[in-house]
């Protein structure tokens, strides 16, 4: 199947579909990998309905957390009985333990399926949406994303014995609610390398055929606005009606490409630059680092950005027109700080740039109160009371 020629032949009548149809939008926090970081006194600051978590199931198997105990799984609890609506899933990290899919039926997966029941007999209580996998187009080996001699993708195998595993654990809990189920979720999907995987195009057709399976779920990390609505078409290709999710979605891509820029390289780069006396020379990079060292007011911050002609300022509006073109349902978006380098390099990953709240990047301000991000908090919480 040639599907980057389907993709370019359908994107016009997906298009012309979207823009004559709206939905309901909802926005929500999202905690990643890292359940322990859920700061309740935040999250009721932000006044949001959903919480998204995806634990790495295999720390738990291998005994780096114990699935019993864990206070973190004890934070989604906590959420869960507090009324939050919870996105909840696995990251099944494989491709760093360079690591196959087990074989169907075996003793691993077993062992698997046996972490999962000990997580959810915490958690299934509370959970809302049960997402069936997180970027497993980059945490599976590839070998496992092509097709095999019975001319199957064993990502897709794995991925329905869990959604059958899940269905009957919630079955053999009569008085819990079934949760919505999502297949994914996948990054990248502009680009043509992952479009042309098996594994991605299958997962997706997996998505579209089981009617057990409520949508997908797509991260949108980007170095171009553009790269929003290619990657939310190609799954319109394949899924044209379900509901898309959006657990993940930031600048990550364009920061990082950024980094390594002379800040003074346009003319209001240049004008910032002098108003505040840095070198001439001085980077994206160095400039945050200097930040991170604590002498870089937060009144500057916002000002940095804006000069950049790269910047694409209330972002998170263009990101929001495309969800509501392309029926996502439910988008999350990160709450504090995580994955700080407080030495910044140019090739420093960025991720501490998107959240609501700068708390490692600034101490606290007078109301001994974290500082809040002036590129996201505002637009965001004006979204979210829309």
């Amino acid at each position: 199947m040639k599907i980057t020629t389907r993709f370019w032949c359908l994107t016009l009548i997906i298009c012309a579909f979207v823009s004559t149809n709206s939905y309901s939008q909802q926005l929500g926090l999202n905690f990643n990998h890292n359940p322990e970081n859920i700061d309740f006194k935040y999250v009721k600051k932000i006044d949001v309905k959903w919480i998204r978590i995806t634990p790495r199931i295999l720390d738990y198997t291998d005994g780096i957390l114990n699935a019993e105990t864990d206070t973190g799984i004890q934070k989604i609890v906590e959420a869960g009985k507090m009324g939050y609506n919870i996105a909840f899933g696995f990251r099944w990290d494989f491709k760093h333990r360079n690591l196959a899919m087990p074989e169907p039926g075996s003793l691993k997966e077993a062992e698997y399926f046996k972490t999962a029941d000990k997580l959810l007999d915490r958690v299934g209580e509370y959970v809302d949406i049960f997402k069936l996998g997180n970027e497993p187009n980059l945490e599976t080996i590839e070998s496992d994303l092509q097709y095999n001699k019975e001319n199957k993708v064993p990502l897709v195998v794995f991925t329905e014995r869990l959604m059958d595993h899940v269905i009957a654990y919630y079955k053999s809990h009569p008085s819990w609610k079934m949760p919505e189920i999502y297949a994914g979720s996948f990054p990248a999907l502009f680009e043509k390398a992952q479009q042309q995987k098996p594994g991605v195009y299958e997962l997706i057709k997996f998505a579209q055929n089981r009617p057990e399976i409520k949508g997908f779920s797509v991260h949108l990390h980007i170095a171009d606005t553009l790269q929003i609505p290619q990657a939310l078409a190609f799954v319109r290709t394949i899924m044209p009606d379900k509901p898309i999710i959006v657990p993940e979605f930031s600048l990550f891509r364009l920061y990082n490409k950024h980094f390594g820029d002379k800040i003074g390289a346009s003319v209001r780069g240049s004008a910032f630059v002098k108003k505040y006396h840095l070198s001439p020379d001085i980077k994206v990079h160095e400039w945050l680092g200097l930040v991170n060292a604590g002498k870089v007011p937060h009144q500057q911050w916002e000002e940095m950005f804006l000069s950049q002609d790269w910047y694409p300022a209330h972002y998170l509006n263009t990101y929001y027109r495309y969800f509501t073109q392309f029926n996502v349902v439910l988008a999350t978006y990160p709450l504090l700080q995580q994955g700080f380098d407080k030495d910044v390099k140019a090739e420093s990953a960025s991720w501490f740039l998107n959240p609501l709240f700068l708390q490692k990047s600034f101490s606290l301000n007078s109301q001994k109160e974290y500082y809040i991000n002036p590129l996201s908090y505002s637009d965001f919480t004006r979204l979210l009371k829309n």
